[in-house]
């Protein structure tokens, strides 16, 4: 199925539901929310009430016990991630006879690691247009027609705050949250801006051209300047780096585009000019 749903579909969010709900049922919050030895030396359990309150307190928005039908996309989310950073794998690390029953130990990494996976292959199947990261935290995939481009914008330009500004345009792009897509637009443009002076030179005109220079030759060169014109239009006539009132609003639906197309003119030269990671 093709993963273009930015809203997470009813069955998609009874799937997720039933993961936590096992996961919490098998003693994989057991780390993070103890249920003691009452000898007070090891933990047998999880502390269920303290589980509930957090969720609760952390993630108000989603009632308790859930909805079959979707809550908010965001609040999904919210309980995801919630889970991803208190998930941790039990298994029996020592029997106690006095109390008949077994105390656990816990593995965090694969804990995490596991119900990364999981979620993953729900949001796949799904059709979702997200994932859990291995920050433990959600991210879109972008549109479709991008995904790659947009994965392949690793920057390795030798220009320290050049790399930072395209890193922080490709994450606040891949952000779940809205406000952070207008960010990462305006992040890569300054990027754009930056990139013509990394020719050697104090000349912004003549180290833009030596760079399109170097990233192609004849009717391509034509054709990579002429982009750089436009593009260089596109940020001085909309709201993207300036925002005065006789600049043109950026649509939500425009933001996507825009960022492909810048994102797809620097992958190019900066890959023609030796200047992408490896």
């Amino acid at each position: 199925m093709p993963r273009t749903a930015t809203e997470v579909p009813d069955s998609t969010w009874r799937g997720l539901h039933s993961l936590v709900n096992v996961k919490l049922d098998a003693d994989w919050f057991a780390e993070a929310f103890p249920e003691p030895c009452p000898d007070g030396r090891g933990t047998i359990g999880t502390n269920r009430t303290n589980f509930f309150d957090t969720v609760q307190a952390l993630v108000p928005s989603l009632p308790w016990p859930a909805p079959k039908e979707a809550p908010a996309t965001a609040t999904i989310f919210d309980l995801i991630e919630f889970a991803a950073q208190r998930v941790s794998k039990p298994s029996k690390a020592r029997y106690h006879p006095f109390f008949s029953h077994d105390e656990l130990k816990f593995d965090r990494a694969a804990g995490r690691s596991r119900y990364r996976d999981e979620v993953n292959e729900l949001l796949s199947r799904g059709g979702v247009a997200f994932e859990l990261r291995a920050d433990l935290t959600i991210a879109r995939l972008g549109p479709p027609e991008g995904r790659q481009v947009v994965a392949d914008l690793m920057p390795d330009t030798g220009d320290a705050r050049l790399d930072e500004l395209i890193v922080e345009a490709r994450t606040r792009f891949l952000s779940r949250h809205p406000d952070d897509l207008r960010a990462g637009l305006e992040r890569l443009w300054d990027a754009f801006e930056r990139l013509k002076t990394l020719e050697p030179g104090s000349n912004k005109a003549l180290q833009a051209k030596a760079l399109l220079d170097r990233a192609a030759s004849g009717y391509m060169r034509d054709a990579l300047d002429a982009e750089s014109r436009n593009l260089t239009e596109i940020g001085n006539r909309m709201q993207i780096r300036h925002f005065e009132t006789n600049k043109d609003h950026v649509e939500d639906l425009e933001v996507d585009y825009l960022f492909v197309r810048m994102a797809g003119f620097l992958v190019h030269v900066l890959r023609a000019t030796g200047r992408l990671a490896t």
